[in-house]
């Protein structure tokens, strides 16, 4: 299956994407970086060689090959605005494709979907893909569908129409799509974008405090009310669905 197979995904082909999103998201990429060392060190992988599907600008594998100097990286990423920031991070252990893994018949110990999944048409397919290039999958998933953005009615539009959410996850619907492609959850955690992120405006800082203190009460229930938290998924392929 290649990507363009997952869905129309013409926004990042043409100037839509890199018009509403110039920086590719560049700013986040040591903060995603944490999280997924966190979640693939608590559970002692030691990668020899893993991929990124959809690497954007390149951030987050760059962060990798560093941190795992004698694993071999591979960033994988369509859009040709993006793949020409990511190429100037090449490295000894990293390079880039314009293009997908899904078609190469290349296998790693990791791949990862960083924010990705929720942008295909058809996450079924792209997950079991993931399954079949990979031993063990880290997705970061967005948890866009909560209470709150539903009261609001905009939110969740918004998300479509300026960076190109076609699918609203809650935690359980996350992990029950990964295990319905023959992917066994191995570890998950909520990370908390909306409190990291709040330094970036007044309205965000003022909404962080409270949001983190009713988290620690009870951080299920707040999440599918008021969101503003992803879902770190560590999985590794069944080997019946392989």
């Amino acid at each position: 299956m290649t990507l363009n197979e997952a869905g129309n995904l013409s926004r990042y082909l043409d100037e839509r994407y890199i018009s509403a999103n110039s920086d590719w998201h560049q700013d986040d990429s040591a903060w995603k970086f944490a999280h997924i060392s966190n979640i693939m060190d608590r559970n002692s992988i030691r990668p020899t060689s893993l991929c990124e599907i959809g690497c954007g600008a390149g951030g987050i594998v760059e962060l990798l090959a560093r941190h795992h100097p004698d694993a071999m990286v591979d960033g994988y990423e369509i859009s040709p605005h993006a793949f020409a920031i990511c190429q100037q991070r090449q490295a000894p252990n990293l390079s880039f494709t314009q293009g997908s893994p899904f078609d190469g018949g290349r296998r790693y110990d990791v791949s990862m979907a960083i924010d990705v999944i929720e942008h295909v048409e058809d996450p079924f397919a792209f997950a079991r893909s993931m399954g079949r290039i990979s031993t063990h999958q880290v997705l970061h998933i967005p948890l866009d569908m909560n209470a709150l953005a539903v009261a609001r009615g905009w939110v969740i539009q918004d998300a479509r129409n300026h960076i190109g959410h076609l699918h609203y996850f809650t935690k359980a619907t996350a992990l029950s799509l990964l295990d319905e492609c023959g992917l066994e959850v191995v570890d998950h955690f909520y990370t908390p974008w909306a409190i990291d992120q709040a330094g970036k405006t007044l309205k965000k800082r003022l909404a962080a405090f409270p949001r983190k203190v009713a988290f620690g009460l009870a951080p299920d229930a707040i999440v599918r009310l008021v969101g503003g938290w992803s879902l770190m998924v560590l999985t590794r392929t069944r080997a019946t669905s392989a």
